[in-house]
């Protein structure tokens, strides 16, 4: 496996979310999330501090240590009370028996003999594998070491080199007569820039390229406002770092926008029964009471790499959008995903309305199809809701 999987594996073996182990380590969630996905790799600092938060060697992380062979059947302690017991039986036999030990013996020494080859033959083999897992973890350091020797080169020039850059939502997608767009932002993180260095951001679509100047922020990354993508074109990026009078422009990526791109989709889950969205009507006097047939309630959340999921609420809503929800779930995530190159990702989410539910259930006038209504909540505030009608059982 490569790095940032051994690195991913140990940290889920600890049971940590990237934030915790990131904290630890005094590095950000996002540097560690690269190292995972093995777009960037740690200094060596990193590297051992991330072995003794995870309760395991570098070697281990860098995928050189392997599994011990079996061990030998013979110890080189027994070997010593073997042959410790061996001289005194010669002594005692020699006296009682005379010639008789001697040919007991030649036995004796006949077995150890072929027990010593072959416990030097374990032992040469042991040899053998420790040495090819010293030949393999001095080639991965000498790599190791070549790389963060050319990113510690490029520092010591000044060179400014895209550490890492992402677009976010800026609003929520539009829709008009012309078609499908979005309002973004364009943020971009350099690995180092010397002092004074300004920055532009160049958007090409199509026969068309806009340059929009770029903001600085306190964490040494790089933003640009007032991008607006359309659902179904093709933008190609690249950013112009200017220092010193000197221009040096740098290729950032390509986005094919596409409406999968600007929001999640709702995933909703029958992990228990066909009675998951049901429910069951009771008359009590002149009231009728619902109740649900399965107070769980699971849901998946796929949502776009830009996004990271904060918080996932269910309202049970009995007589449409108005007034309160008579009770609301709220979900923790269960698992957690990425797929597609990282474009996007996953969790599953699950709660109950159980410890809120009246034990008569809910007074209910009949007028409205009762629902659940699902409200996702991503890190940067935005919410988005989808519904999921119940069905009398």
């Amino acid at each position: 496996m490569t790095l940032g999987q051994n690195i991913q594996n140990a940290r889920k073996a600890k049971g940590m979310s990237q934030e915790t182990l990131a904290e630890k380590i005094g590095v950000s969630r996002q540097a560690l999330g690269k190292w995972e996905k093995d777009t960037a790799l740690p200094g060596l600092d990193n590297l051992q501090a991330l072995a003794a938060e995870l309760g395991t060697g570098v070697d281990a992380l860098l995928g050189a240590q392997a599994e011990s062979p079996a061990a030998p059947a013979v110890t080189l302690d027994a070997l010593r009370d073997l042959l410790a017991a061996r001289d005194a039986e010669e002594k005692r036999r020699r006296r009682l028996w005379g010639g008789a030990a001697g040919a007991a013996f030649l036995v004796l020494a006949g077995l150890l003999a072929g027990t010593a080859l072959q416990y030097e033959r374990q032992i040469n083999a042991l040899n053998q594998n420790y040495a090819a897992i010293q030949s393999s973890y001095a080639a991965q350091q000498a790599d190791l070491s070549a790389q963060i020797s050319e990113l510690q080169d490029a520092v010591r020039m000044g060179e400014t080199t895209v550490l890492d850059w992402r677009w976010l939502p800026a609003d929520k997608l539009h829709r008009d007569v012309a078609g499908s767009w979005m309002p973004v932002q364009v943020q971009v993180t350099p690995r180092t820039a010397a002092a004074g260095t300004t920055a532009r951001l160049a958007v090409r679509c199509g026969d068309e390229t806009r340059l929009y100047d770029m903001t600085a922020a306190p964490d040494g990354s790089f933003a640009a406002q007032g991008i607006v993508f359309t659902v179904g074109s093709t933008y190609e990026l690249s950013v112009q770092w200017t220092a010193d009078g000197v221009t040096k422009s740098e290729t950032l990526g390509t986005v094919n926008f596409n409406e999968e791109m600007t929001e999640p989709t709702i995933i909703w889950g029958t992990g228990y029964t066909s009675l998951d969205y049901g429910y069951y009507l009771r008359r009590t006097g002149k009231t009728n009471y619902l109740t649900l047939t399965c107070y769980p309630v699971e849901l998946e959340v796929d949502a776009p790499a830009w996004m990271e999921v904060a918080a996932v609420e269910v309202d049970l809503r009995l007589n449409g959008d108005a007034g309160e929800p008579a009770a609301t779930a709220v979900l923790q995530c269960t698992e957690s995903y990425s797929y597609g190159g990282a474009d996007r990702t996953g969790g599953v989410w699950s709660g109950t309305f159980y410890d809120d539910a009246p034990a008569d259930g809910w007074p209910y006038d009949g007028k409205e199809i009762p629902k659940y209504v699902v409200r996702v909540t991503d890190t940067n505030g935005g919410v988005w809701t989808e519904e999921m009608p119940l069905t009398e059982k």
